[in-house]
């Protein structure tokens, strides 16, 4: 899966050279490139409506970031219109919060919130969109409102670690790969791998008690969403054929 955070170009704490700046995020052209992006567990119930979500290893030990994958090979997202615009309804999280960022050390008393400076989405001299401060040097409703999202996207980080941690430690996540051929005017060959699901064999054989305290906690509403997303695969792969179709 694609590096997650390559949608910034150049992160910048907001300061007074901003003043006048506006922000005017006219489509999703800066996620085209990534076959997945990063959700939070609160998030999949919802997203596993519309993406496959799959659990992706990261380069610590033992911990995973659960993702809704949009693509089948690297820098191809299927989801996207001729507008550059998501076709889903639901939009992640991730890909909603930017051009800003929270700057700094998770879990510090105060974390600087940043924005992308070479985003296209940035409108230095505030000619259209919506300006982030007002003329008397405040924060406007808009970058109130940036700031209340950011937080709470922030604040979600560490509960999601956490439930993908309670999958590993109970043994339930394992490997997948799938190999997918597409028959057109030459014949394409896909090795889907280095990702991570729930298998339902590994879900039975909990004991009682594990069972319950993920049920008290909704974590097995998330495990059974997440499960039942991965039939959405199927819809990239419809997409995906019909595009070859074309060619």
């Amino acid at each position: 899966m694609s590096k997650q955070l390559m949608i910034y170009d150049n992160i910048q704490p907001l300061s007074e050279k901003h003043a006048n700046w506006s922000v005017d995020v006219q489509n999703h052209a800066y996620i085209s490139h990534l076959n997945s992006v990063p959700i939070l567990a609160s998030e999949i119930s919802v997203a596993a409506a519309e993406f496959p979500i799959i659990f992706s290893k990261t380069n610590v030990e033992g911990e995973y970031v659960p993702l809704a994958v949009m693509g089948l090979k690297e820098e191809q997202n299927l989801l996207l219109n001729e507008k550059n615009t998501l076709i889903t309804r639901y939009v992640p999280a991730f890909v909603r919060r930017y051009p800003f960022i929270l700057g700094g050390s998770e879990g510090a008393d105060v974390m600087a919130l940043c924005i992308d400076e070479g985003s296209s989405a940035v409108v230095q001299d505030g000619s259209r969109g919506e300006r982030l401060f007002k003329e008397d040097g405040t924060n406007s409703d808009f970058l109130n409102a940036v700031i209340e999202f950011q937080k709470d996207y922030q604040s979600h980080a560490p509960l999601t670690r956490n439930f993908s941690k309670k999958l590993h430690d109970l043994g339930l996540l394992e490997p997948m790969a799938a190999n997918i051929s597409f028959k057109g005017k030459e014949e394409v060959k896909l090795n889907l791998g280095g990702f991570f699901v729930v298998k339902r064999e590994n879900l039975k054989a909990i004991s009682d008690e594990e069972a319950l305290d993920l049920f008290k906690k909704d974590g097995m509403e998330l495990i059974y969403a997440h499960m039942n997303s991965l039939s959405n695969f199927n819809r990239l792969i419809d997409i995906m054929s019909a595009q070859l179709a074309k060619e």
